[in-house]
């Protein structure tokens, strides 16, 4: 998606280099330099070439901004199709589509989480530019994934390059891509995750508790961390139960990994936030019984 931008106003035919400068020599050098009608930044500059004075075309600031701006579309718009491969193992189907700030069930005790996910894609430039990523926990199904999809789904509107997904599926991905192409898989999973502007880690802490799993974990929670990329996270566990939860136990010696570098990798990325309120799942199971037992016009006690 090309971002919107105002137009420069000036004539980008007259801009042919070879044209300015053979007839850069015919102008009055005393003369002020040709300004843009929009930016007001000069249009003109006055070079020297084989001993002769020239006043030549340039580009001005306005326009400059633009070729600025399609390159970083064009960069976005091809990262989204090398991640669209990915999708098969993403979280972003009819649900993710359908969890938008538009579908938004407003309530009162969810008006804060719906004010901080708009201001978080209002404020992306920034979020991004500083790494700031979030880490959302609370209890089932109060809505941490929601709000961690409207997010995805308003700057994927915006063109940027989105992924979300649960580890599950990414360690899935990783040992499907054994049988193909061995450790060079695995990179390219990796490679695809550090790529993508954002990246939305769904249930953090219900994947296997492996040694291997660990490993893997933190490699992906380390490569966003190399990256400078922004990650939100989201866990149905307590911060304390999280600690307890990212920490290796060796085989061996059944003896807890004292360094909680998951943790700490993870804190430093993303700012700790409790989602509160009621469960959105229990409350549409209630609606859906009152429905259904009007429907079939008989009490529901």
């Amino acid at each position: 998606m090309t971002p919107t931008r105002k137009s420069c106003s000036n004539d980008e035919s007259e801009f042919s280099p070879l044209g300015a400068i053979a007839a850069g020599t015919q102008v009055d050098f005393n003369s002020p330099l040709a300004r843009c009608k929009t930016c007001n930044h000069p249009v003109e500059k006055d070079i020297v070439i084989f001993n002769a004075k020239r006043r030549v075309r340039v580009i001005c600031q306005c326009q400059k901004d633009e070729l600025e701006q399609q390159a970083e579309a064009d960069r976005e718009k091809e990262l989204r199709r090398r991640l669209d491969k990915f999708r098969a193992y993403s979280l972003m189907d009819d649900r993710f589509s359908e969890s938008t700030f538009d579908n938004w069930t407003h309530r009162p005790d969810n008006a804060g989480i719906y004010t901080l996910g708009k201001r978080y894609c209002e404020k992306w430039d920034t979020m991004f530019a500083e790494n700031q990523g979030l880490l959302l926990h609370g209890k089932a199904g109060c809505g941490k994934t929601y709000l961690s999809f409207a997010i995805a789904n308003e700057l994927y509107k915006k063109g940027k390059a989105v992924i979300a997904i649960s580890v599950a599926r990414i360690l899935a991905a990783i040992k499907d891509s054994y049988s193909n192409h061995g450790d060079a898989g695995e990179n390219d999973v990796l490679n695809t995750l550090r790529e993508a502007s954002l990246l939305i880690l769904d249930d953090l802490g219900v994947e296997y508790k492996t040694a291997w799993a660990y490993e893997k974990l933190y490699a992906i929670i380390d490569i966003r961390y190399r990256a400078n990329k922004p990650t939100i996270i989201t866990t149905n566990l307590t911060l304390a139960e999280l600690r307890e939860n990212l920490a290796a136990v060796d085989a061996k010696s059944n003896q807890r990994d004292p360094s909680e570098r998951i943790l700490n990798r993870v804190t430093e990325m993303c700012v700790p936030y409790e989602v509160k309120g009621a469960s959105l799942r229990v409350e549409k199971g209630k609606q859906k019984r009152v429905e259904l037992f009007t429907q079939l016009g008989i009490s529901g006690q």
